[in-house]
C-alpha cells in the first residue's frame, strides 16, 4: 500500500486531507506525525504547498488526530 495521503483532524473538528503530490516537504509531515502519535514532544511544522500561497502550519496544540488514509 502506498502511503501518500494523510488525514489531519484539528481540535475544532476541521478535517484536512494532505496528498504527497501537493506538499513539497511531505516527509517532514510524516516524521512529525510519527512523533506526534508516539506521544513525543513536537515543534510546529510549516508545510509548503506546490501552489503559491498554499503553505500552512500545524502544531501539537491544534491537532486532534493525524493518520494515513487509503
Amino acid at each position: 500500500m502506498i502511503k501518500d495521503r494523510v488525514r489531519i483532524v484539528y481540535k475544532n473538528n476541521y478535517e484536512r486531507i494532505v496528498e504527497e503530490s501537493n506538499i513539497r516537504n511531505f516527509r517532514a509531515l510524516i516524521e512529525w506525525m510519527e512523533d506526534f502519535n508516539a506521544g513525543n514532544s513536537v515543534p510546529s511544522v510549516v508545510l509548503f504547498g506546490r501552489d503559491l500561497g498554499s503553505n500552512f502550519s500545524i502544531n501539537k496544540s491544534n491537532v486532534k488526530t493525524i493518520e494515513f488514509i487509503d
